[in-house]
């Protein structure tokens, strides 16, 4: 649409400068400038924070961009809004530099529910001349309310790693979730730590053995965000996949094994071994884990699908989650492929849990009994959470 008003000012600008070509006091100063190129405006909600309750602080925007012309001799740019109808443009910035990308004025004076309209001037200021843009820009301030905030799950308990996920009230509405560090160990904070557009995300820089707060927020489409979700807490473990460990009568001295946080330790002792947690025996009556040393065992309720239900797992993914509170047991227990058992290992500053998921029960070439298992260990003192699934 054009801007007659704009037309009606660069006419002003014609007689005045025809005027004065015939005053000896007034010197004329070159050409007109270049007209500003792709100029466009758009609504945005500015984050600022969040308050101690998690209600976000900010204000609406809408910010005017554009192109210097392409003959562009570092003149200046003003920028005239109005609201949309009514009739009247005002000067509400005088924009002195630009960067690489371009220029860009962010107007705040907006209110939810009006509609403004904008458009830019090159300005000759010591010829007090200006070019305005052909067309102006219409923007709507939108007076939408912010969306809900996320539900998130417990964080899926990873090697050096944690797997949030979580579901939103209005997904049909959304843009894209902030996540935020809330809490390492006994501290809290409020980091932003990523954003993304799904439903999930995987803190890589989370350690193993200490305790990680998290708050999700909403972005909509318009930029509102939401208030900050619940905390959830999570602790990552390291975890090791494809061990073999053999049977005490098939290999005595590789049929013993030692929960451990490192990966520079190997964990297959003796089976005969005071520093071991457990051993494999097979026999007459069975595959059997035989704890020892103080360590004490109890089989996860049901078939396991993984030793952890974390970023790609199916949507039936079922793994150990946190170590029950009873029922552990110094005895042998039964052990069958598909199953999970938890240990509860004494020590110094409180028992830690370690975690086994059998994949295979078999031999090998030369007929010893043997089996492969994944493994994971939590190595914060009395902490229950080995991996948590969803």
């Amino acid at each position: 649409m054009k801007i007659i008003s704009r037309n009606l000012a660069a006419a002003a600008a014609v007689l005045l400068l025809a005027a004065c070509e015939n005053d000896p006091n007034v010197v004329l100063v070159g050409d007109k400038p270049g007209e500003p190129r792709d100029v466009a405006a758009r609504y945005e909600w500015v984050l600022e924070d969040f308050t101690n309750a998690g209600t976000p602080v900010g204000y609406p925007v809408v910010e005017v961009t554009w192109q210097p012309p392409s003959d562009w001799n570092r003149e200046v740019f003003r920028v005239y809004g109005r609201t949309s109808g009514s009739g009247q443009y005002s000067l509400i910035a005088t924009v002195t530099s630009c960067t690489t990308d371009g220029c860009v004025y962010r107007d705040r004076n907006v209110q939810p529910g009006v509609r403004y309209d904008f458009y830019v001037a090159t300005a000759d200021e010591s010829a007090n001349v200006e070019t305005p843009s052909e067309f102006f820009e219409t923007v709507s301030v939108p007076s939408a309310a912010r969306p809900a905030a996320p539900v998130p799950a417990t964080p899926v308990g990873l090697d050096d790693a944690l797997y949030l996920q979580w579901t939103s009230p209005s997904p049909g509405s959304l843009s894209h979730y902030l996540v935020y560090l809330s809490r390492l160990d006994g501290t809290d904070y409020l980091y932003r730590v990523g954003q993304t557009d799904g439903t999930g995300y995987l803190d890589e820089e989370a350690g193993n053995g200490h305790e990680y707060g998290y708050r999700v927020a909403a972005v909509d489409t318009l930029g509102h965000v939401s208030n900050l979700s619940t905390q959830v807490t999570g602790v990552p473990r390291p975890d090791f996949h494809g061990e073999l460990l053999y049977a005490f009568g098939s290999n005595a001295a590789e049929s013993g094994f030692v929960f451990s946080g490192s990966e520079a330790d190997n964990p297959i002792v003796p089976g005969s071994s005071t520093a071991a947690h457990f051993r494999l025996e097979s026999g007459a009556g069975g595959w059997r884990i035989v704890p020892l040393n103080g360590t004490q065992v109890v089989e996860y309720a049901g078939r396991t699908t993984a030793l952890a239900c974390g970023p790609g797992a199916d949507a039936g993914c079922r793994a150990a989650t946190v170590a029950p509170t009873a029922g552990y047991s110094s005895a042998p227990v039964p052990v069958n492929s598909e199953f999970s058992y938890i240990f509860r290992i004494p020590g110094t500053g409180g028992v830690r849990y370690g975690v086994i998921r059998v994949q295979l029960l078999g031999s090998d070439q030369t007929g010893r009994n043997l089996m492969i298992f994944d493994w994971a260990f939590q190595t914060k003192a009395n902490e229950p959470r080995l991996s948590v699934s969803r």
